[in-house]
């Protein structure tokens, strides 16, 4: 994979640089298509279902750029990623609303009552780890028996997470913070810059394009009702969600 493939700690955010890749051609026509797409989604309307549709479709441009890096530059190693295996669902997960509004739609669509409330309870719980630097990592309230409720609409961060040693994942969790993980760089690159091209999109419109922590935002859009419409409005109702 040419100076692009080094062992690194997983991104925890949709910041590319901090990663230490080099950006492709390839990259930025990604981020571009998804900056362009979010600005068209949202001349035709700005209603809730839109706010979803520019998740949903950054998901396809994700899936298509990955596809041709695949091509252009295969993995050296195997992907260790199985179902069941969470360990990245214990690192810090930045989101953009439109990610945050999707996830919460699918929840309500799928989960009962119960489990919604229990959903609920779980995120509260880490939370309040988190304000108390619990020293201990905590998982994802969207984990359940190891699995994430929400899957099939986990927001781009996720996406972006892979390894080739999945040991060396659990040591990043469980011994050492720091430990190195070996991962394929380009779908590190584009889920950071597709997600940034969503968020320059987003700022374009007029919107609040803020990197958000998951928990928190999701927690804000499942317990005060309207706050899709209200941030449609530009007020800063993920104001607390904000990631430095």
């Amino acid at each position: 994979m040419g100076k692009d493939r080094k062992k690194s700690r997983p991104v925890e955010t949709a910041d590319a640089a901090a990663a230490g890749y080099a950006v492709t051609g390839a990259d930025l026509e990604a981020r571009r298509a998804e900056r362009l797409s979010t600005l068209a989604i949202l001349k035709a309307g700005r209603t809730p279902l839109q706010v979803v549709e520019i998740a949903d479709t950054s998901e396809g441009i994700v899936t298509e750029a990955l596809a041709a890096a695949i091509q252009r530059e295969p993995p050296r190693r195997p992907e260790a990623c199985t179902e069941g295996c969470a360990w990245c669902c214990h690192k810090r997960v930045g989101v953009a609303v439109p990610e945050v509004v999707r996830i919460a739609e699918y929840l309500h669509s799928f989960l009962s009552s119960p489990a919604m409330e229990a959903l609920r309870v779980r995120i509260a719980q880490a939370l309040e780890q988190g304000r108390q630097r619990s020293a201990r990592p905590i998982p994802c309230p969207l984990l359940d028996g190891g699995r994430c409720l929400a899957y099939p609409v986990r927001p781009l961060t996720c996406r972006g997470f892979n390894s080739s040693d999945a040991k060396a994942c659990q040591a990043s969790v469980t011994d050492n913070p720091r430990a190195e993980v070996p991962v394929y760089a380009p779908q590190l690159r584009l889920t950071s810059l597709v997600l940034d091209g969503m968020r320059a999109g987003l700022a374009e419109a007029g919107l609040k394009g803020d990197l958000l922590e998951l928990s928190a935002a999701l927690q804000i859009v499942l317990t005060t009702p309207g706050t899709v419409q209200a941030w449609l409005e530009g007020k800063p109702v993920f104001a607390e969600a904000r990631l430095p």
